[in-house]
């Protein structure tokens, strides 16, 4: 009688490793952004004293740049191209912005060329905006709103620094503000109904 040997085991072969699962950065960065242009646009509304405006880089650079920026690279690791593009644009304007306001400007000596700079930095951000305003007009009507608003920010606020128009630019701040309104209520509809499974702020 001859001894059988056992089988090998055999080995089963290894599953693959699950995609990791990334959360919807649409409230993020909706929320950075909002945060930082309602201070930002009180600035500008004149409702904050100009002298104050130093003080917006502190968000500008921890919520406008970091944040949005985190939450850029998340849409595009999600294949969201137009959010992933909004937001690591803007997380760019926020650190330009900072970078101009606080570092830059400050040593162009002659005023009329610092202004002009200006000007054109902000009419830059305005073609930029308008032509991500047309491509938002195929998401939400939200979100259109959104960058309706804030177009309708930059040209009023790129126009009234080339005119030298201090009420012009105080009304681009009350556009500002009502833009971050929109922003923040888009933020708040993602997050809350993300986690109450169902809506509880609709936005259309």
């Amino acid at each position: 009688m001859t001894d059988t040997l056992p089988a090998p085991a055999t080995t089963a072969a290894a599953a693959p490793a699950a995609p990791p699962t990334w959360g919807d950065p649409l409230p993020l960065g909706l929320a950075s952004f909002g945060i930082s242009a309602l201070v930002l646009g009180a600035v500008n509304a004149g409702w904050v004293a100009a002298a104050a405006t130093p003080g917006v880089l502190a968000l500008a650079f921890a919520l406008g740049f970091l944040t949005e920026i985190v939450a850029g690279v998340i849409h595009f690791r999600r294949g969201e191209q137009f959010a992933g593009v909004v937001f690591t644009t803007y997380a760019g304007f926020w650190l330009s912005f900072g970078l101009l306001v606080s570092v830059f400007l400050p040593q162009v000596p002659d005023a009329a060329a610092a202004n002009d700079i200006l000007a054109w930095f902000l009419l830059a951000w305005t073609v930029f905006t308008t032509y991500m305003l047309l491509a938002a007009t195929r998401t939400t009507r939200t979100i259109t709103l959104i960058f309706a608003l804030l177009t309708a920010t930059f040209w009023i606020l790129t126009i009234a620094t080339f005119a030298g128009n201090a009420g012009l630019a105080q009304f681009s701040g009350y556009v500002l503000v009502l833009d971050a309104v929109v922003a923040l209520f888009l933020s708040a509809s993602a997050i809350v109904n993300g986690t109450w499974g169902r809506t509880v702020i609709p936005a259309p």
